[in-house]
């Protein structure tokens, strides 16, 4: 059903999830009879550059990286450090995620680097977050809102997933600028997401306002007929142009979209805005449920790297 390919030694069938917006996106339903998530929050300032940002590329010793034909490595980081790079990260300390009914409060202590891997972890203990809310849950969230967004790239990262009930690893893109309002107005991409009681399928999305104002979306969930996404490193990448946005996970090829009608205007509004990158992993929540006995503690998402490359004239 759908795409069948090999990379990196894992297999891949895609299911597209149907949506009931009548834009065209929609396919097959699911065999997962999946609830698509709903991710709110409100992206913040963030800077970036119209050439290529030699200095969000560090001049200690990297491995060499050989950029898609007729793109440019522009930033990156390969956690190759004692400790999170903060000229390129901010880490979340909130609660963000409330409005999806997720448990946890994001504190720094939950977020780490060794061995050259950016850990997230989630753990089972009660913390106070800020404005004093309590939870009986932490984990971790880093993201570029401060440091670097791009509008139009082809992102890569490399990561490897928890699986536990209860458990939503995240890799995202949110808007910069709000442009054209707040969530869904703005746009979201979801590179990858997922289940932890599943963890044999990610699912890859991006969310919008459409032409009625009502949100749309495009899911499509890939599972993985050989090593698990939480037995291994894959890695999950987002080719976005004013053309479409286009998914892989390993090299292949798992999504694709090149047209859409959005309340934000002509096609490819929302998505031609700058986005930031965000990290996450999240507990409970409207898309995994909650957390139960079976749930392991600690947690950990752990991402090997991350690059961003564009294109110039």
């Amino acid at each position: 059903m759908g795409l069948r390919g090999v990379g990196a030694g894992l297999t891949f069938s895609v299911f597209i999830v149907a949506c009931s917006s009548g834009n065209g996106l929609a396919g097959p339903t699911s065999s997962l009879s999946a609830t698509t998530p709903i991710t709110t929050g409100t992206p913040e300032t963030t800077d970036t550059t119209a050439t290529p940002p030699t200095s969000a590329i560090p001049t200690t010793t990297l491995p060499p990286v050989v950029p898609p034909e007729g793109y440019e490595l522009v930033w990156r980081d390969e956690f190759n450090e004692t400790a999170l790079n903060t000229a390129l990260w901010t880490i979340e300390n909130s609660t963000f995620g409330e409005g999806n009914n997720e448990l946890h409060c994001y504190t720094p202590a939950n977020v780490s680097v060794a061995n050259d891997v950016l850990a997230i972890t989630a753990t089972e203990n009660q913390t106070t977050c800020p404005r004093n809310k309590v939870r009986d849950y932490a984990s971790g969230m880093v993201h570029t809102r401060d440091t670097a967004a791009f509008r139009y790239a082809w992102f890569e990262i490399r990561a490897k997933v928890p699986a536990g009930q209860g458990l939503w690893p995240a890799i995202w893109l949110s808007p910069n600028d709000d442009t054209y309002g707040l969530w869904p107005k703005s746009g979201e991409i979801d590179l990858m997401e997922l289940r932890g009681q599943n963890p044999t399928v990610a699912r890859v999305n991006f969310h919008y306002a459409g032409s009625d104002g009502g949100r749309e979306q495009s899911p499509r969930d890939i599972e993985a007929d050989g090593e698990g996404f939480h037995e291994a490193f894959h890695t999950f990448a987002l080719r976005w142009t004013d053309q479409g946005i286009t998914w892989f996970i390993d090299g292949v090829e798992v999504h694709s979209v090149n047209n859409w009608n959005s309340e934000a205007g002509p096609f490819p509004a929302p998505f031609d805005q700058r986005f930031f990158l965000r990290l996450n992993l999240a507990v409970g929540g409207n898309f995994p449920g909650p957390p139960d006995d079976t749930t392991p503690w600690p947690a950990v998402m752990e991402v090997d790297y991350v690059r961003v490359f564009q294109s110039f004239p």
